[in-house]
């Protein structure tokens, strides 16, 4: 059966705005292990950007100013390779050194350090502004962006750990953008770098006094990530925020095996069309709308049996994620999101509405009967973009209508039985 997840709740988003500029799309994942390789895959299938971490913690480990020069060297040749071939870099740094971190009982920061003194923000925010400035003052033109830190919000505190997160990133955030502007007027710097869909964190941080220290928002969406983008606008707008969003990183993992497990490590498993449809949805969606500037897609290489989120197989072979973005982007973006589909049956003495949509979206449908509401609902798809909604028996069988309407695009499907 292909359930689908229906909450009784109708949710009212601002409409979608039509779009001025290039969605600047691009991969995350290349690094020196299969940098030629890896950068000539991206510019075959047009991509005009690759976001690259720089490690803290690796390039400036002793204290500030002593860099190590092996790092630099290897952040040096992917950024510029990429720019050689005429990819922008989304760069964006994170991991505290021991000398620098917030840590508690992180000893005197010699020999060997355990890797959860990175996971805490530094202690004196102006440290990581110094090395923010460092990083852009050194790459200059062939970056395309500086996002502050990477998924500050995540519960599994792999990135940022500690009490106070919030009011913590917020003082980074403002220690950096001058900075980084002092060197770089243009360069947009990216804050946020959140996960979290449901506006919390971000209202958290207009609260704290974010708003004005950067130049674009950058978010991670993955699973839902249209339905967590038009959201995440709704809250800036509720704010006065009219600055962009950034996609720096979303995608869908190819793990689908019949018989397998249908979710692994939090994320639903998708045969490699479905992974496929789902990506390209999303960047003809955003290609359309003014207020997102990046999709960035994770990842380009598959890195283990739950996370086949490559364009690439693990042995490097192409995926038919990768065709499917090459013929996309082989043009201007014209296409929208596919279109959904309804159909009305009867099972069983129940009135049964199901149909197709994109799995990037959540829908609303409703169902009248003589011209009154008699049944609602928000839902999303099945990992195979289908939905299947049996209503209650109180709903008659027949002379009703179902609309199913996309909160993205407001696309609206019918059907009359």
């Amino acid at each position: 059966m292909h359930a689908a997840l229906a909450l009784l709740v109708f949710l009212l988003l601002s409409s979608t705005a039509s779009a001025s500029a290039k969605t600047l799309v691009g991969i995350q994942g290349i690094g020196p292990a299969h940098l030629s390789s890896d950068i000539v895959t991206a510019k075959r299938a047009h991509l005009g950007a690759i976001r690259v971490q720089a490690f803290w913690a690796a390039i400036e480990p002793d204290g500030a100013g002593s860099y190590d020069q092996g790092e630099l060297s290897q952040l040096d040749q992917t950024v510029d390779r990429a720019a050689r071939s005429g990819l922008k870099v989304i760069l964006f740094a994170d991991g505290t050194p021991c000398w620098a971190s917030s840590a508690p009982r992180k000893g005197n920061c010699s020999g060997s350090t355990s890797s959860a003194v990175y996971r805490y923000p530094p202690s004196d925010p102006q440290t990581f502004a110094a090395f923010s400035k460092f990083l852009v003052q050194r790459y200059g033109a062939k970056l395309g962006a500086y996002e502050v830190w990477n998924e500050p919000d995540h519960s599994n505190e792999l990135y940022w750990a500690g009490p106070d997160k919030v009011a913590k990133y917020v003082a980074l955030d403002k220690a950096v953008y001058p900075a980084v502007k002092q060197v770089a007027p243009k360069l947009p710097v990216l804050a946020g770098s959140f996960v979290g869909s449901n506006g919390a964190w971000l209202q958290a941080m207009y609260t704290v006094g974010i708003k004005g220290f950067y130049d674009g928002l950058a978010v991670h969406f993955y699973d839902v990530p249209l339905y967590a983008l038009k959201n995440t606008r709704t809250i800036q707008q509720h704010n006065g925020d009219s600055k962009p969003l950034w996609l720096t990183e979303f995608g869908w993992s190819s793990c689908y095996r019949r018989g397998g497990p249908s979710v692994l490590l939090e994320h639903a498993c998708l045969t490699t069309t479905g992974q496929r449809n789902a990506t390209t949805d999303v960047i003809k969606a955003v290609s359309r709308t003014s207020w997102v500037k990046a999709a960035v897609v994770y990842t380009m290489r598959d890195e283990s049996t739950a996370y086949r989120f490559g364009l690439l197989d693990s042995r490097g072979k192409a995926k038919p994620l990768l065709t499917g973005l090459t013929k996309l982007l082989a043009k201007p973006v014209r296409s929208s999101l596919p279109a959904p589909h309804i159909r009305l049956s009867v099972r069983k003495g129940h009135l049964v509405a199901s149909g197709t949509a994109s799995i990037t979206d959540f829908y609303n449908l409703q169902v009248k009967a003589n011209g009154q509401l008699r049944f609602r609902a928000t839902l999303r798809t099945d990992r195979f973009g289908k939905f299947r909604i049996v209503m209650p028996t109180v709903i008659p069988r027949s002379g009703v209508t179902a609309t199913f309407r996309s909160t993205w695009s407001s696309r609206t499907a019918r059907a009359h039985r």
